[in-house]
């Protein structure tokens, strides 16, 4: 009697009390399928919004796979077991949750991350056809299979249906993978070509006594195209003998020299390299940093703008962490693995808080810059469009 009545007042032990083995079951069997279908489709929406300078950590997908299955499982609960109308608050109220946290960024993350949140939006949806045509999809496909086997699925023939059925799935979930970053530079495009100038300072980001002139045109990513074998070439005629440990690098093996920002450039929070150059590399970073500043002083832009080094020396470990994250490019013969090597990206600059020159300016100083010293034969460049970066050695 006591349970009853505590039945009847508390919907939670309501919800829970009138589960009965059977349906026990069938929640778990729902569960463990949808939520895996759920984080695998958002999973492959999210990558295709990362680029291969961003890597999506472990705990932020954790997250996510925790995250569906909290409101997955509150969701098959009152979708199943409740009763009119607390099961229809049930349908709004996951979808309209999943939208609002969505949308106000739970998972604080730069725009890299903006196919998660755009996947998350969207999950509601696939939730639904899911639990309205999964199990009618099934039998059509078993009942398919059996037709093709003869009349029998267990059978070799069915066997060999069903097996390259999930070959092709396996593989079409692979071949979406390979297209991690497929949206990342038109994504970094649309960001610097649409910042908000709302609030820009009213005093001009340049002095107006100094020419701005216009550089000539030239097809960059075509002339920057030297590739991986000569600078592999050149990175072991300038570079140290082997491949370093950190530890090796940390007490300065071989002349290696610590790289961190400065008035020239910035250095950016490595996680998949370390800030050490030998000190040829060194000498041509600070060179190109100060070559960079003269380009804006001498056409009147403030000297507090810096381009950004994304990576400098892998070790065998960053190197294999690289492959394990998906990045093909991470090649066991890196030229990263020299200290001869940087990679600065073209989609970001560090700028100052006022008086701040716009990106296409930037981005055009710099290549003009990367090719004075190229054309001084101090370097080889790779511009590389899947990782929005220069990929620069030292020649």
């Amino acid at each position: 009697m006591l349970f009853r009545k505590i039945e009847k007042n508390t919907l939670f032990l309501y919800v829970f009390m009138d589960l009965n083995r059977k349906e026990t079951a069938l929640f778990v069997a729902q569960l463990i399928p949808m939520v895996g279908l759920l984080f695998l489709f958002t999973d492959l929406v999210g990558c295709l919004f990362v680029g291969d300078d961003y890597h999506v950590r472990a705990w932020f997908r954790c997250k996510v796979f925790f995250f569906l299955t909290l409101f997955t499982s509150a969701y098959l609960v009152g979708t199943n077991v409740l009763k009119w109308p607390l099961r229809h608050l049930a349908y709004i109220g996951y979808p309209l949750y999943l939208l609002v946290m969505a949308l106000c960024g739970v998972f604080s993350a730069p725009s890299d991350l903006l196919g998660y949140k755009i996947a998350l939006v969207l999950v509601p949806i696939v939730a639904q056809i899911i639990k309205w045509y999964g199990k009618g999809l099934l039998r059509s496909f078993f009942r398919f299979a059996t037709h093709l086997a003869g009349g029998r699925l267990i059978c070799r023939k069915g066997l060999l249906v069903m097996s390259s059925t999930l070959l092709v799935v396996v593989l079409a979930v692979k071949g979406i993978y390979s297209l991690k970053g497929c949206f990342h530079i038109h994504l970094q495009e649309f960001i610097v070509e649409n910042i908000a100038i709302s609030k820009e300072p009213e005093k001009p980001n340049r002095d107006p006594n100094r020419k701005d002139r216009r550089d000539p045109y030239r097809n960059y990513p075509r002339i920057f195209n030297d590739l991986n074998d000569l600078q592999l070439e050149a990175a072991r005629t300038n570079g140290t003998p082997h491949p370093l440990t950190v530890a090796e690098l940390e007490v300065g093996l071989y002349g290696m020299q610590h790289v961190e920002s400065n008035k020239l450039y910035k250095v950016d929070p490595l996680t998949h390299s370390a800030p050490y150059l030998v000190p040829k590399a060194k000498s041509f970073l600070d060179d190109l940093g100060e070559a960079f500043q003269d380009s804006l002083y001498n056409r009147g832009y403030d000297r507090r703008h810096r381009f950004i080094v994304t990576s400098v020396y892998r070790t065998q470990d960053h190197i294999k962490r690289l492959r394990r994250s998906g990045n093909v490019n991470a090649t066991k013969n890196s030229c990263h693995q020299y200290g001869t090597t940087i990679d600065i990206t073209y989609v970001r600059f560090d700028k100052p808080a006022e008086y701040r020159a716009n990106d296409p300016k930037l981005l055009q100083l710099l290549l003009q810059t990367v090719y004075d010293m190229r054309e001084a034969g101090r370097c080889y460049v790779k511009y590389e469009r899947k990782q929005s970066c220069l990929h620069i050695t030292v020649r």
